[in-house]
């Protein structure tokens, strides 16, 4: 019987074997590099920022995850990076993204880590950050607003801290290389019928996702609505999923926009949202954002940490698996059972 080397190491694994083959690694191997992203689970951390002790600045987890987490308080032209001050900052981002500088900085440096992450390493496997957006977008910042931080839209990318053409896009899944048209199949449509292109693909890319915040959750459904009125084009609008499928009351008639859904592990383990619920959402090859924080427990025990990772894909269809166990040696990437 023919084995492919993603099911051979997945029973090293299963053997207690594959903690010495599988070392903690966010490198693919070739087999799942030519996977599409919807057929791959990639480790994430949660609340990335945050970690000052573990990441001595915001770009060093790109050592260990494919995902990091950001949070953000967006009012009056500010962007302040903290989990709960929101008119201040507490996090790991270097001024202007130079390490060894201050950090505590706001969100323009933490673009500015990214950035020079990337400029220095231009071939990366593909970076995922996520932005909860605490409060929404208020008092004056705008889904526009946030795209001209980033990538400098609006003056057509001169002073841009990220180019556009190094970011993947909803525009780029949905248009392809073309220009959308008003015949063009909705972004949700285009990832049924063709899903994701593959982690080859998307070496040296970045993409962004922003999921509702604690105090407002209004945030992903502002900029669904910008990408619906050609205002906004970085980000991809995600949802967190609590019990059952509020997709189409969130967005409405923006729907369309949303491809990424985000769930508590604990809420599948106990039923609160249903296996047929995220089910549904893998056979539309819509990409599942999962956060179990501790999955090798307390203390760490790494087989069963990767156990719990695999048991994830295999029950849950998890694509990202976010964790404060970043440096744990379990997080790595694998293709979904």
């Amino acid at each position: 019987m023919s084995m492919t080397i993603a099911s051979f190491r997945r029973t090293l694994l299963a053997c207690g074997f594959g903690l010495t083959l599988l070392n903690a690694s966010v490198h693919a191997a070739d087999s799942e590099d030519s996977l599409p992203l919807q057929k791959v689970q990639l480790p994430g951390s949660h609340n990335t920022y945050e970690k000052k002790d573990t990441f001595n600045s915001l770009a060093d987890a790109f050592s260990y995850v494919r995902m990091i987490e950001i949070d953000v308080w967006a009012q009056l032209d500010k962007w302040y990076v903290s989990h709960s001050n929101p008119v201040g900052n507490d996090n790991n981002c270097p001024k202007s993204g130079v390490v060894g500088s201050d950090r505590n900085q706001d969100l323009r440096s933490c673009i500015d880590t990214i950035a020079a992450y990337h400029r220095q390493n231009p071939n990366h496997p593909l970076l995922l950050v996520k932005f909860e957006l605490k409060g929404g977008f208020f008092l004056g910042n705008s889904p526009q607003a946030f795209d001209n931080l980033i990538a400098d839209i609006r003056n057509g990318g001169a002073n841009a801290r990220i180019p556009e053409r190094d970011i993947f896009t909803p525009l780029d899944l949905r248009c392809g290389k073309g220009a959308c048209t008003a015949t063009t199949p909705t972004l949700e449509r285009v990832v049924a019928d063709k899903g994701w292109p593959s982690l080859n693909d998307l070496k040296g890319k970045i993409m962004f996702m922003i999921v509702p915040g604690t105090v407002s959750d209004s945030a992903p459904r502002e900029y669904a609505r910008a990408l619906s009125q050609g205002l906004a084009r970085l980000a991809f609008p995600a949802l967190i999923i609590k019990d059952q499928d509020t997709r189409t009351s969130y967005f409405g008639n923006d729907i369309g926009w949303n491809v990424i859904l985000d769930i508590q592990a604990g809420r599948l383990d106990g039923g609160t949202v249903a296996k047929s619920v995220v089910d549904g959402y893998h056979r539309k090859n819509m990409l599942l954002s999962i956060n179990d924080e501790a999955p090798g427990g307390t203390p760490v025990n790494v087989q069963a940490g990767r156990q719990r990772l695999q048991q994830l894909a295999r029950d849950y269809h998890a694509n990202i698996v976010n964790t404060d166990q970043e440096t744990s040696g379990i997080p790595y990437v694998f293709a979904l059972p």
